[in-house]
């Protein structure tokens, strides 16, 4: 008896912290997880909204993109913007996206420049403020620096974490709530089944957030103390250029491809680096057949004078840190597979919003409160805090 007690006083106190943790932290860990979740289809969204970003579709029998047609696209946006400095060119994603290029420009704005990876034509140029960036930014930072913008961001993890602990051990009967939905018992008890179903469904992906969000306050704090999980860069001997660019012909373009896909076995390039400096080599990055690890685990560097290979990074020669330090991304955002798993960590986005804001709702109708409470209060300056940075935040791009 003594035990069941015991056993009752521990899980009035695990709910107690639950409910008070959700609904004193709500403002901003709903902004944290609102954010996220729009960044996993931020870049779809910007599909939506500039139609430079929409590719034809792709030609019956279309294979992977040669060092061919990579030239084409090179030389097609040298051709369209000649007082432009080509700074990158990639792949956004899917075959429905355009290739992307970041340009530079003598007035000191940058753009996106976009082509089409399958006529080879410029589609047009857009302002490096899209959608994707507006959301990725507010949700890694909220706008601020790193510091303090990050730790403050990722110190929600322990808020998320203490949520999924406590609201797990305080469920009963979870293979009922798994299902059950009551729509006629009352506004409070569909909270409370809404909350809870969408809980039990979702520990999985809430452990992921967790793991890699404190992944990047580690990464963050041995940035710290100067120590990056990112490999050194190679340099190379000062080179002749143009206006501090190496100046590639189209055909110095394609050679260097073609020595960069034959340096690692079984890759895909999708993005080129061109050098910003008179030391700096041509860096080529990609995928193999690991679909977890973002592109910069494979890199070649290419000396653009030369035109012979520098250096080669693949999985196999990182460190362990810096070779895991290559999930987190993928993982964090759900891109790992496409627009497929895109939509899957979305929807799972939208369930862990609505659990921030069911939560809410639900103490609000428990305590009949309708005040705005003490913590709350002490989480606002962080909105300010915010909107002051992202004025200056704005600015880079106005």
């Amino acid at each position: 008896m003594l035990d069941k007690t015991k056993q009752r006083k521990r899980l009035r106190k695990l709910y107690d912290l639950h409910a008070w943790v959700g609904f004193q932290l709500a403002m901003v860990m709903f902004v944290i997880l609102t954010t996220g979740t729009i960044a996993t289809v931020s870049n779809e969204i910007d599909w939506l909204v500039f139609e430079q970003m929409r590719a034809t579709d792709k030609p019956q029998g279309e294979s992977e993109h040669t060092a061919t047609a990579w030239r084409a696209m090179y030389e097609s946006i040298s051709t369209q913007y000649p007082d432009g400095r080509m700074l990158t060119l990639g792949t956004i994603g899917g075959d429905y996206f355009t290739y992307r290029a970041r340009v530079s420009f003598e007035s000191g704005k940058d753009r996106y420049v976009h082509v089409d990876q399958w006529t080879y034509e410029v589609t047009g140029d857009i302002s490096t403020l899209t959608v994707q960036r507006f959301f990725r930014d507010f949700h890694r930072y909220m706008f601020m620096p790193a510091v303090p913008g990050l730790p403050i961001v990722t110190f929600f993890a322990f808020v998320l974490l203490i949520s999924l602990y406590t609201g797990l051990q305080t469920t009963k009967n979870w293979k009922v709530a798994l299902w059950r939905v009551r729509l006629t018992k009352g506004s409070r008890v569909l909270l409370s089944d809404l909350h809870k179903m969408l809980g039990l469904w979702g520990p999985w992906f809430t452990t992921i957030i967790i793991l890699t969000s404190f992944w990047y306050l580690f990464e963050f704090g041995l940035r710290v103390v100067d120590h990056s999980l990112e490999p050194r860069t190679p340099k190379i001997e000062q080179i002749k250029s143009v206006q501090g660019q190496v100046a590639l012909s189209g055909e110095q373009f394609e050679a260097a491809f073609n020595q960069a896909q034959g340096a690692i076995n079984g890759w895909t390039i999708t993005s080129v680096h061109f050098p910003r400096t008179e030391t700096s080599a041509l860096r080529f990055q990609g995928v193999a057949s690991n679909p977890l690890l973002r592109d910069r685990a494979h890199k070649v560097y290419i000396n653009p004078a030369t035109l012979a290979i520098v250096e080669v990074q693949a999985p196999q020669n990182l460190k362990l840190s810096s070779y895991l330090n290559e999930y987190a991304d993928p993982l964090h955002f759900g891109y790992f597979a496409g627009l497929g798993s895109k939509l899957v960590w979305f929807l799972m986005g939208v369930a862990l919003s609505g659990m921030s804001l069911t939560g809410v709702l639900m103490t609000w109708k428990r305590t009949k409160s309708s005040h705005i409470t003490r913590a709350q209060l002490a989480t606002a300056p962080l909105f300010l805090l915010s909107a002051l940075y992202f004025v200056f935040w704005i600015q880079r791009y106005i």
